[in-house]
C-alpha cells in the first residue's frame, strides 16, 4: 500500500503539494489515524489550524490542516469553562466567550491571529496573566493524538505540584511527541476595564515601575510605553478582576512612590489597548532584559509576572523587525514571533533531561529534529 493510500484510508482529504501532502482530517478521530500513518512512515510533520500563517509540507512530509476541526462545543459563562478544537481559531473563541460575557484575556496579536492550536502548542504555551503577578497556561485540559494515533486527554482538574504529566508533551512542544486535538480552555469575565496613565523618566523607569507592581502583585492586565523627548507614556489596564478599582488605587501609590507623575486618563483605555504601529516583534523576557532593550521605542506588556513578561516591542519608523529583534536578543530577550526570526527554546540538554528526551524520541517513533 502507498503512502497516499494510506492517507486516504484515515478519512481525511489528502492533497499532493510540492514533494508532500495535506491532510485535512475532518474530525479527531480522522486526525488520530491520519498521525499514526505519519508516524509509521517516519514522515516530518506540520501542523496548521484556521488564522495560522500558511505553511506548506516539507519534502517528503505531511501538513495536518485542521482548519476542519474548529467546533467551539460549549462556552459556560457561569463556570467559565470553554470546549473547543485546536484548529478553531482564537478570535473566534474570544467571540464566543464575549457572547457568555466571558474572555480570554489580553494576549500577544500573533497569538489572537491564530488557531488555539498552535496557541497552546507554541512558544508562549498557551500562557497568560492571571490575578496576584502569575502566568498560568490557559488550557485546563489538553486533548491530544500520540505517535501511535491514541488520544490522551488530562484531567480536567487544577494543576497539581506531583510532577509532569501530559501536558508538559502537547504545550509548547509544537507537534513534535504528539498534536493537540481539543482543550478546555478557562475564561476570565468580561467586566468594565480601569485604565491609567503616567508620566515616567524614561523605557528603563517605567519598566522598573511595572516589575515593582508585580512584585507587589498589582500587576495591570496589560501596559504600553512609548519613548519620548521628556521621557516616557505609561498606560496601564486592570480588567476581569473585581478588585480592580482597588488594585489600581495601590498601584498609584506605589507609582508616585517611583517618581512616575499621573496625567489625565481620557483615552489611556483605547491607546493601552490598541495594537502598537512599526515592524513589531514579540518577545518573552525578564525584566531586566525589557529594561535594556531601547530608549526610544515602544512596547505593549502582557502577561505579567514577578520574573518578567511578553511584551510586542517596536522601534521608531526606520527601524525594521530584524533590527528590533536583534536589540531584544542583545538585551537578553527570546523572541518568539514573527516565526521566522523565532527563538529556539530551551533545550531538553540544557535542562539536564536529554537522556530521558532521547527515550521517548525512540520510543514514539518521531523525527529527530523539528522540520
Amino acid at each position: 500500500m502507498t503512502l497516499r493510500q494510506d492517507l486516504i484510508a484515515t478519512g481525511a482529504l489528502v492533497v499532493e503539494e510540492g514533494a508532500g501532502f495535506r491532510v485535512a482530517p475532518p474530525s479527531v478521530a480522522s486526525l488520530g489515524r491520519a498521525v499514526a500513518v505519519v508516524r509509521a512512515w517516519k514522515l516530518p510533520l506540520r501542523v496548521r489550524g484556521s488564522g495560522d500563517a500558511p505553511s506548506a509540507p516539507t519534502a517528503r512530509g505531511a501538513l495536518l490542516d485542521l482548519s476542519s476541526l474548529d467546533r467551539i462545543n460549549s462556552v459556560d459563562g457561569h463556570t467559565g469553562l470553554a470546549r473547543v478544537e485546536a484548529g478553531c481559531s482564537v478570535a473566534a473563541l474570544e467571540s464566543a466567550a464575549r457572547r457568555a460575557e466571558c474572555t480570554l484575556g489580553p494576549l500577544l496579536p500573533s497569538v489572537r491571529a491564530g488557531s488555539v492550536g498552535a496557541w497552546l502548542s507554541g512558544p508562549t504555551r498557551g500562557e497568560r496573566g492571571i490575578p496576584g503577578a502569575r502566568r498560568e497556561t490557559a488550557a485546563l485540559s489538553v486533548a491530544a493524538v500520540l505517535a501511535d494515533g491514541h488520544i490522551a486527554e488530562s484531567r480536567a482538574a487544577p494543576r497539581s505540584a506531583t510532577g509532569p504529566d501530559l501536558d508538559h508533551l502537547a504545550l509548547g512542544g509544537g507537534g513534535r511527541l504528539c498534536v493537540v486535538a481539543a482543550a478546555w480552555i478557562r475564561l476570565f469575565p468580561a467586566a468594565p476595564a480601569l485604565a491609567s496613565s503616567w508620566s515616567c523618566g524614561g523605557i528603563p523607569a517605567a519598566v522598573a515601575a511595572l516589575e515593582r507592581l508585580c512584585q507587589d502583585r498589582l500587576a495591570p492586565a496589560r501596559a504600553r510605553l512609548l519613548a519620548g523627548a521628556e521621557g516616557a507614556r505609561l498606560a496601564l489596564t486592570w480588567e476581569g478582576a473585581q478588585t480592580a478599582a482597588i488594585e489600581r488605587e495601590r498601584a498609584a501609590r506605589t507609582l508616585r512612590e517611583m517618581g512616575c507623575i499621573a496625567e489625565p486618563e481620557s483615552g489611556a483605555l483605547h491607546w493601552a489597548r490598541e495594537r502598537i504601529g512599526g515592524d513589531a516583534v514579540e518577545v518573552d523576557a525578564r525584566w531586566p532584559a525589557l529594561r535594556g532593550w531601547s530608549q526610544h521605542g515602544e512596547m505593549q506588556v502582557l502577561g505579567m509576572h514577578a520574573g518578567g513578561s511578553f511584551a510586542a516591542l517596536a522601534l521608531p519608523e526606520a527601524g525594521s523587525s530584524g533590527q528590533c529583534a536583534a536589540q531584544a536578543r542583545g538585551a537578553g530577550a527570546r523572541v518568539i514571533a514573527p516565526r521566522r526570526l523565532r527563538d529556539a527554546g530551551p533545550a531538553w540538554e540544557a535542562m539536564g533531561a536529554a537522556g530521558p528526551w532521547q527515550r521517548l524520541i525512540e520510543a514514539l517513533g518521531v523525527e529527530e529534529a523539528a522540520p
